[in-house]
C-alpha cells in the first residue's frame, strides 16, 4: 500500500489513445508531483498555480479530467501570522509635527514601507510615522 499522507488533493486525467496521468499537490501547499504522461516524474513548487497550468496544458492536448477528490487536510504551519506579534516597544505618544494619537497597524504597506508601523491619526493619517 502507498502512504498518501503528504498527499493534499490529487488529479486524474485520461488520454482517449488509454494514457493516464496523476497530478498530487502536496499538504504543503506547493509542491506538485506528476506521475504518467509527458512530465512523468516532474516536481515543481508551485502550488495551485501549476496545477491550473498543468490542467490546462493537458485538456488542450486531449486529455480529460476524470476525477478530483481531496486525499488529506492541508499542513498547518505553527510559524507565527505577522498579526500575531504583540506591538513591539517603542510607541511613540503622539505624532511629533500634530500631536494626534497614533495608531498600530502590523500589515501597513506603502511605496516606501511594508510591515508594522504606528500611524499618524492626523496630519499624515495613514502615512507611516517615524518618531
Amino acid at each position: 500500500m502507498t502512504d498518501d499522507a503528504h498527499i493534499q488533493h490529487t488529479w486524474h486525467l485520461a488520454h482517449s489513445d488509454g494514457a493516464q496521468i496523476s497530478i498530487d499537490l502536496w499538504t504543503d501547499g506547493y509542491t506538485v508531483h506528476v506521475d504518467g504522461g509527458p512530465d512523468d516524474g516532474n516536481q515543481r513548487e508551485g502550488g495551485r498555480a501549476d496545477i491550473d497550468h498543468l490542467l490546462t496544458k493537458y485538456q488542450a492536448n486531449g486529455y480529460r479530467l476524470i476525477r478530483d477528490y481531496a486525499v488529506n487536510d492541508a499542513e498547518t504551519h505553527d510559524e507565527p501570522v505577522e498579526d500575531d506579534d504583540p506591538e513591539p516597544d517603542g510607541r511613540p505618544e503622539h505624532c511629533p509635527e500634530c500631536t494626534a494619537p497614533v495608531v498600530y497597524d502590523p500589515r501597513f504597506g506603502d511605496e516606501f514601507h511594508e510591515g508594522a508601523a504606528w500611524l499618524c491619526t492626523g496630519c499624515k493619517w495613514g502615512q507611516y510615522l517615524t518618531a
